[in-house]
């Protein structure tokens, strides 16, 4: 069983939770900024070491990142308008030690076509270690704009989302994600051993820039999760509401980063209804659909809590 995980919802303050990477190369042609969240490594090709480009499906591209000796030392996932949706660093023992998921805003067709439903099975997982034992989280400063107080409601909507197994389908709840609200606190972001959400810049960050939200877990040197945090991005408007086409859904979007907390991945697979499920990569303003689970959403999380 892991120790105790706190997880924190904090300030908007950044300046001492973001580091500079060194100036790089660009691995796989990726322009990528420069800033990183700290405990975070800089994306970049090590001593001697080289990049490898895999085109995947639906103009995904892969970049993985190797040693001179040709073990792994990183990945990311970029979809095909070049936004990173998913990088992963290893240790040299092959165990993760740190991955970063996002959440990007809808645009066209995919912002009309993403509701989540009862549509795809679609399941997948960041790594097979799970959280166990508690985990407690705080919440701080929220979003700039809003009534605290309904902010709060929100992310412990979204939360309860996991922890009750609320879903589209009318699965009934088998899971147990660990989880405990502890009240506020004024946390922010970066590795320090203590979980954070917060709202704040992502500009300059390597893999979040440009994203509605962004989740980083760090892992122990057995590859368990030891530490998530979360950041939402001040650069978007935020809704409490029901419904707002111009805003984006604060429960909907949270309810997606905590499930990276839990360690599911993305699911991607258009042709199958993937978009139909919470942990789809993208959404619209607007968009309240994703206050429920989706079909593989539910059954993961019965499944591995």
């Amino acid at each position: 069983m892991l120790g105790t995980l706190s997880l924190v919802l904090a300030g908007t303050s950044v300046a001492a939770s973001w580091a500079q990477a060194p100036a790089s190369e660009r691995p796989c042609g990726l322009r990528l900024q420069s800033g990183r969240l700290a405990g975070v490594p800089a994306f970049a090709v090590p001593a001697r070491g080289r990049a490898i480009r895999q085109r995947q499906a639906d103009g995904w591209l892969r970049c993985r990142l190797e040693h001179a000796d040709g073990t792994r030392f990183a990945e990311a996932y970029v979809d095909a308008r070049r936004r990173v949706l998913e990088m992963r660093f290893f240790r040299r023992n092959g165990k993760l030690l740190v991955s970063i998921d996002t959440l990007h805003a809808a645009a066209g067709s995919a912002a009309r076509a993403q509701k989540v439903a009862c549509g795809s099975a679609a399941q997948a997982s960041i790594t097979d270690a799970y959280w166990r034992g508690t985990r407690n989280w705080w919440i701080g400063s929220t979003a700039p704009g809003l009534p605290a107080d309904k902010v709060v409601k929100a992310v412990r909507d979204a939360q309860s989302q996991w922890t009750n197994n609320i879903n589209w389908c009318g699965f009934k709840d088998e899971a147990n994600p660990p989880a405990t609200y502890k009240g506020r606190t004024s946390k922010k972001v970066g590795q320090d051993g203590q979980g954070t959400v917060d709202w704040g810049a992502m500009g300059d960050d390597q893999t979040c820039a440009g994203a509605l939200a962004c989740t980083a877990t760090w892992y122990d040197g057995k590859g368990h999760p030891a530490e998530s945090d979360i950041r939402f991005n001040t650069a978007f408007k935020w809704s409490t509401g029901s419904g707002d086409g111009s805003k984006y859904d604060i429960h909907a979007t949270a309810a997606h980063e905590i499930g990276h907390l839990y360690q599911f991945d993305h699911v991607t697979n258009s042709s199958r209804n993937d978009e139909t499920s919470v942990m789809w990569p993208y959404q619209a303003a607007g968009d309240t659909s994703g206050r429920k689970l989706g079909k593989g959403d539910s059954q993961a999380d019965n499944k591995h809590y």
